[in-house]
């Protein structure tokens, strides 16, 4: 799904001078603003949530913009993880919700670390909004295992906690919940069933042995390779296989083949425009229209980006640059270029898709006409999949 989203690289509308320039190492690790959107769009399809911050180092008074830029004191961005997040504190206000404190956890060098190693400490960075300016305080564990502040600077120029989140499935402010987890539980269950279905398939495949009329000590010395033979005094004795009847193996198979269309189904449904009562053909089936799950995530890390460039610019002091971001999702196209048409009528069947995107799909590879009519499609894609009655002569 982010493959999908980046295929078109993230990128700044309009050419804006030294935004352009810090866009190329947007987060002063080498990332430029695409890498460092798709590290971000990613973690918050996986967890539903994640976060963008804005930071800027301390400028002493007596530094011209000049060397300040050679010095590299110039605002960036910075990733944060869901899992990386200690806990929030907002109040409601009229403009909405305000955040008054962001704390997180983060690594950092150890300070008498010898010359080679490169070991690392945790520390908690705590951001608090105190009469209008934000205060950082930075927290490190001392010898006995305790949280010690290290570092406590008085107010900086930052008006606001600038933190932004990227939502894909948003319950709340700051809240969220992992949007794939149905992908995922298909996932371990189809893990299981193959575990069984490799189980099974190796007793199919080595069937157990069994003597009649043998000896104890005869069948303790039995050994099965070519060139050995065994006999026996007994007329009656005689050696045979228990073998698998079989039927399991073929239920297992399709168990198999039912979750793989569940998981293609699911993840179809991130890309599928939802089109909503629309009858006519030509409206089902037009791309200007797309509104798909995905591509509203899209959105939220195109809006996430703007305010965090924006944030940027009112600390860089850029004035009126523009802070406009191009993200793809021009995807439908070829959500479902993978499938057979026959996989494609079963998805519409079962409701996965809808009518105009199933005649899109038909037109696309000449197998229906334009001018076809989506409710008599679908009828007949529900009677072929249900079947068709039994004639019975009389």
């Amino acid at each position: 799904m982010t493959g999908k989203v980046f295929e078109k690289p993230v990128a700044l509308m309009e050419g804006n001078g030294k935004l352009s320039d810090w866009a190329s190492d947007i987060d002063k690790e080498g990332r430029d603003l695409s890498n460092f959107a798709r590290d971000v769009f990613e973690s918050a399809i996986k967890m539903g949530l994640s976060f963008i911050m804005v930071d800027a180092p301390v400028r002493p008074d007596l530094v011209t913009v000049a060397q300040a830029e050679t010095q590299g004191l110039r605002p960036s961005m910075a990733h944060v993880a869901l899992v990386d997040v200690l806990g929030w504190k907002w109040v409601s206000t009229n403009n909405g919700p305000t955040l008054m404190q962001f704390r997180i956890m983060e690594s950092v060098a150890k300070p008498d670390r010898s010359e080679f190693s490169d070991e690392k400490i945790p520390q908690i960075r705590v951001l608090d909004l105190v009469e209008g300016r934000v205060n950082v305080r930075l927290f490190q564990q001392n010898g006995k295992q305790e949280w010690v502040e290290v570092e406590g600077g008085g107010p900086t120029e930052q008006t606001e906690i600038m933190v932004t989140p990227v939502y894909t499935a948003r319950t709340g402010f700051f809240t969220a919940r992992p949007p794939l987890a149905r992908l995922a539980e298909i996932n371990m269950a189809h893990w299981r069933s193959q575990s069984d279905q490799s189980n099974i398939m190796h007793h199919a495949r080595a069937p157990i042995k069994y003597f009649h009329g043998y000896a104890a000590e005869d069948i303790a010395a039995f050994k099965e390779s070519p060139g050995y033979a065994f006999f026996s005094t007994n007329e009656a004795a005689k050696v045979g296989v228990v073998e698998h009847g079989g039927e399991a193996i073929g239920a297992g198979r399709q168990e198999l083949k039912d979750m793989e269309f569940q998981m293609q189904a699911a993840g179809l449904q991130l890309v599928i425009s939802k089109t909503g009562n629309n009858t006519a053909t030509g409206d089902a089936i037009d791309e200007g229209k797309q509104n798909s799950l995905l591509s509203m995530w899209a959105d939220n890390l195109k809006d996430a980006l703007e305010i965090a460039l924006g944030w940027m610019v009112d600390l860089g002091g850029l004035g009126s640059t523009s802070t406009e971001v191009f993200v793809n999702k021009d995807f439908t196209a070829t959500a479902l270029s993978h499938l057979t048409f026959e996989q494609v009528g079963k998805m519409f069947a079962l409701g996965a898709i809808d009518a105009g995107l199933y005649i899109k799909e038909g037109v696309r590879r000449g197998i229906l006409s334009e001018d076809v009519d989506p409710e008599q499609v679908k009828e007949d894609v529900l009677a072929d999949a249900m079947g068709q009655p039994e004639v019975v002569d009389e």
